[in-house]
Formats: C-alpha cells, structure tokens, sequence
C-alpha cells in the first residue's frame, strides 16, 4: 500500500513540474519581453551580444527579478542597478 502511494506522489510530482517546465521550454527566444531587457541595456550603452540575449531570455520570477538573469548580466559587466530593472523586464 505504502509503495502505490509514493508511486502516485511521484507521478503528481513529475506531472506539477512539467506544468512548470512546459512554458519555460516552449517560449520564443525572440519575446517581448526579452527585447525590453535588451532595449533597456542598449539604451544604456552596453554592448548587446549572444550572453546579454541569453540572460534577457530568463524570464522574472513573480516576486522579482530571476536571480539568474542578474548574476549573468553583472558577470558580463552590467552594474547591479541595471541588471535588475533588465531582468524584471525579461
């Protein structure tokens, strides 16, 4: 009885994430929202390539900016203030 139930808590769990991974996966890398990230960043005079594109693609979390987006845009040289209103953009 205890394995049926971890079975069907596995098969929920696996179903609940693919809800979440769906979006993520099918999304266009050309959005609106990721040309609001780069537009922003241009306007400011970075220098826009593949790693600001790829950072702009992450799209923000529901509370603020996604932690990825900022950590790669700051790595590559963008300031703290920036990256966070490009990120919460993205």
């Amino acid at each position: 009885m205890k394995l049926l139930k971890a079975k069907r808590l596995v098969a929920a769990a696996s179903v609940v994430a693919a809800a979440g991974i769906a979006p993520v996966i099918t999304a266009t890398p050309a959005s609106a929202d990721q040309v609001d990230c780069v537009t922003f960043l241009k306007n400011r005079d970075y220098i826009i390539g593949a790693k600001v594109r790829a950072a702009c693609n992450i799209k923000h979390l529901p509370v603020g900016a996604n932690p990825v987006c900022l950590a790669d845009l700051v790595v590559i040289g963008v300031t703290a203030d920036h990256a966070n209103r490009a990120c919460r953009l993205a």
